[in-house]
């Protein structure tokens, strides 16, 4: 089940998970299997055509990355979503690119102990939106 709440649960998983904390406002996705977040999203820092995008996740599924994409394309318009990871962090690195993010730039000492990496996923390039249940996209 995809779920949207509550928030400060979903982003504290997501946040423990990233080495992060996040502070409102920001909005929360996740994937609940047997009452357990099994992947969660949270978006934050919101500026009209692109949204911060942070993801954990034990498992992802495709009904979950089209809601994600549903939520940034659709509800908020956004043209892009932009994601940072660890550049340490080889997985991260692989599950972005799958999702369509290409590599912008290296934030040098961005997460303290390591250089953070800055992606671009625009909405063209993400490969479970547009066109991915026919012409009305996901």
């Amino acid at each position: 089940m995809i779920v949207c709440e509550p928030s400060a649960e979903i982003a504290a998983w997501v946040g423990a998970r990233i080495g992060v904390t996040f502070h409102p406002p920001y909005t929360t996705l996740a994937h609940v299997d047997r009452g357990r977040i099994i992947a969660g999203f949270v978006f934050n820092a919101w500026t009209e055509h692109d949204i911060e995008v942070s993801l954990a996740a034990d498992r992802l599924s495709l009904t979950l990355m089209r809601a994600a994409y549903d939520y940034v394309v659709r509800q908020l318009g956004c043209r892009r979503a932009t994601a940072r990871t660890r550049a340490d962090n080889i997985d991260a690195q692989t599950v972005i690119a799958r999702l369509g993010g290409r590599l912008e730039g290296r934030q040098r000492g961005y997460f303290g102990d390591c250089d953070g990496l800055l992606y671009a996923i625009m909405k063209e390039d993400f490969p479970y939106g547009l066109h991915a249940k026919g012409p009305q996209g996901a």
